[in-house]
Order: C-alpha cells, then structure tokens, then sequence
C-alpha cells in the first residue's frame, strides 16, 4: 500500500524521544516540537514511558490526557558488564522508548508499525554500535526525530540514515481504513496519463500491450478494441494507475460538451506552483519557455460560468491565438476540479410505452430501449452503440416521451 498524509486530526503533535539516566531516572531527552508536553505532564506519565515492570517492555502503551493521548513502545536492551566497548551505565538493561504525541480521537493503528520499526532498528544499533549510549551520537537523535515529525505530518513518510550512510531506514504511515475501492471506471472514461510511463514502475502485461494505444483521446471500450484486450483487463490497469497517481479519468471532450467553472478556481488563484503547473500542461508552443499568461488562462475558464457549449467560447475566446492548447485546457481543469461537464441523463417518462411492451414509443428509436432508465449518459450510450454524439442527442431531445437529467461531473 502506499504511503498517505494523515489528516489534521491523526497528525503527530510531537515526537519524545525518552530514556533512563542513571543520574536523574526517566528523562526526556528531546522533543520536537518543544513545549506540546509540559514538565508536569511528562512527569504524570513517565512510569508509562519507561515502566519499572519488564513484562511491560516491547508493548504499544497508549495514555489519555485531557486533550492528547500518547502512543509509544518502551524497550530495554540487556547487556553485558563484560561488553568494553558499550560506556558503562552500571545497568544491566538499557532502557528508552519513542513517543508519539496525538490528538485524543487521532488513530493508533497506522502509528503502531511506524513505532515498532524504528524502535527494532534503534535496538539493533544500539547492540551492534553503542548508537544510543554514545555521547557523539545525540544530536543525529535529535534529527531524526525532527525527521519522523515532519516527514510523516507533510508527506506520510521520511527517509533518514542511522549510523551511516549505508543504513538507511524508510518510515511510512499508511491508513488502512481510509483506502477506498477501486473508482468505478465506465467504459466512456477516457484515461488522461499524467506522466511518463517509461520511467514508471508500474508496467505488467496488459500495460505493455495497451501503452501504444493511450493517447488521453481514446475511451475505454475503444482502447479494449484497439489494443484487442479483454475490457475487465483494461478497467483494472487504469485503476491501478490511478491508484498510483499516474493517470486520472474524464469524460470524453468534445466541442458540443457544456463545462461550468468551479469554486476550486478561487484554489488555483492563490497558488503560483499551480499557475505554473497549468501554464506548462496548457501551452502550444513546445519550448518550454513560451508559456501562455496566466492570466489569459484565468479569463478563459471564468468564461465557463455561462454554461457555453465548448465550440461556442472558443469561436469567442480563441485560446489557440494566446498560446492555449483548448483540449489540454479543458483536461487540467477536469483533473483539478476547476471545472465540471454537465452530463445528460433520458430517462423515459412513466407515462410512455413501458420500453420493454411489445409496442415501444414510435419516435423512439429501438436500439435506445435499453438505456432510458437514468444509469447511462449520453456519453455512455455513444460507446455502447458507436454514435456520434449529435445523433443521439438528436434521436433522443427531440422525443416528447424522454426526459433528460442533466447532472455535473468530471
């Protein structure tokens, strides 16, 4: 599974790293962030972090407070007196623990292998090269628990070394529970491929036979037919892209589609990375370099607010003379969310010849009985029948017996 960024409440507050002094006892050694655990805190709490009882080491102990819990694994590390080369503790036991800091709802589950990974590896290099009970060696401590903060909160996950360079130790958080079923690919979606396949790691069989074939024009059934490969197949290789961020799904865009610009506009107003990102993927000019105005891009889509139909704005508008790529433009804005294509729904009227009578509606065309019943768009129908889409408006508006549903989507 792969990695994902926790929300704001299963964020880590703060990382303790805590160990046993023979001097003073229980200590906290470093904290990152500094102050999320006050001294009375810690000191209410240290008999969890470094229990007394043995049978408690090596287990997750979760604790409540009034507003966080804490999550951690106290771990002791027998040794031996005869060991010269370990600073002498004049204890038979090492003893520290990693604590993860967390709201009081936040989920234990996704944290628990994230602990007990860097505590195994802690033990194994304080075993094998004194890591911990070196005096030199505190400070990488310290970075690495800035590391796991900041690396799980921002990007589900962090990389960091032990000892050298040749240690390197990968921590993900993966939720388990916030994994979704696969989305549902209709045969009309057409699959957009986000980047380079070539330099990706997710070819198989039925990649490799379908990649001459994905041009980000062609729907799915059609992509099946050209690449003459099962269409179940075909369903589950665009998944698992878009599971791995490698490719999104749209409906297929054509000049008579209607596209209304969304809220998410007022996202990309406030973000120059995402301006940029939409300046690169529109242009027409291939030096990348000569990229259009943004805004000429933002006038373009807040011109989808009067439910114009694509030829029509662009007989206005004319992107092509600034730069635009008109289809890319459309693309982008279906991937991001700034724009929504209106979908068109025949639903036959109760009051029509129910379509399975031996007699249906005359003006209804026949092969278009099994399709009236809200569940396939236009779009939908158009693969299934290989129509144009103008035929099937045509056959279709223009019936008295069918009302169209028209709904936003991607």
């Amino acid at each position: 599974m792969k990695p994902s960024v926790p929300d704001e409440q299963n964020k880590i507050k703060a990382v303790l790293y805590v160990e046993f002094d023979n001097s003073c006892g229980t200590k906290l050694s470093y904290q990152i962030p500094h102050g999320c655990l006050n001294e009375e805190n810690f000191k209410s709490l240290q008999t969890y972090f470094i229990p007394s009882h043995r049978q408690m080491h090596d287990r997750l102990i979760v604790t409540k407070l009034s507003k966080y819990q804490t999550i951690g694994i106290p771990k002791s590390i027998p040794h031996s007196f005869s060991d010269t080369s370990r600073p002498s503790s004049g204890r038979d036991v090492s003893l520290f623990n990693i604590v993860f800091v967390t709201d009081l709802n936040a989920k234990t589950d996704p944290y628990k292998k994230i602990l007990r990974k860097i505590i195994s590896y802690f033990a194994i290099f304080e075993e094998e090269h004194q890591f911990l009970s070196c005096k030199e060696n505190k400070p990488k401590i310290e970075d690495i628990i800035h590391s796991i903060y900041h690396g799980i909160n921002t990007n589900g996950m962090c990389e960091f070394n032990v000892h050298d360079e040749l240690n390197t130790i990968k921590l993900s958080y993966i939720d388990k529970e916030s994994f979704s079923s696969p989305p549902v690919i209709r045969d009309s979606d057409v699959p957009i491929i986000t980047v380079d396949l070539k330099d990706s790691d997710a070819w198989d069989l039925t990649l490799k036979e379908l990649y001459p074939y994905l041009d980000n024009k062609r729907p799915i059934k059609l992509l099946a037919d050209s690449a003459k490969i099962d269409i179940t197949l075909v369903r589950k290789c665009i998944q698992s892209l878009i599971y791995y961020n490698l490719a999104h799904v749209v409906s297929p865009i054509q000049y008579s589609n209607t596209y209304y610009v969304t809220s998410s506009i007022y996202t990309i107003m406030l973000n120059p990375d995402m301006q940029q990102e939409c300046r690169s993927y529109v242009r027409i000019d291939p030096d990348p370099k000569q990229l259009p105005l943004w805004e000429d891009i933002f006038t373009l889509y807040l011109a989808f607010q009067a439910g114009l139909k694509l030829k029509q704005l662009l007989r206005f508008e004319k992107p092509f003379e600034r730069n635009i790529n008109e289809r890319r433009l459309i693309e982008y804005g279906l991937i991001r969310g700034i724009l929504k294509k209106l979908h068109k729904y025949p639903i036959l009227r109760p009051s029509a010849t129910p379509v399975n009578s031996p007699n249906p509606c005359e003006d209804i065309p026949n092969e278009y009985k099994n399709y009236l019943n809200g569940q396939y768009s236009f779009d939908d129908i158009c693969i299934i029948l290989r129509y144009k889409l103008n035929k099937v408006e045509f056959d279709l508006e223009t019936s008295n017996q069918i009302t169209i549903i028209q709904k936003l989507g991607v």
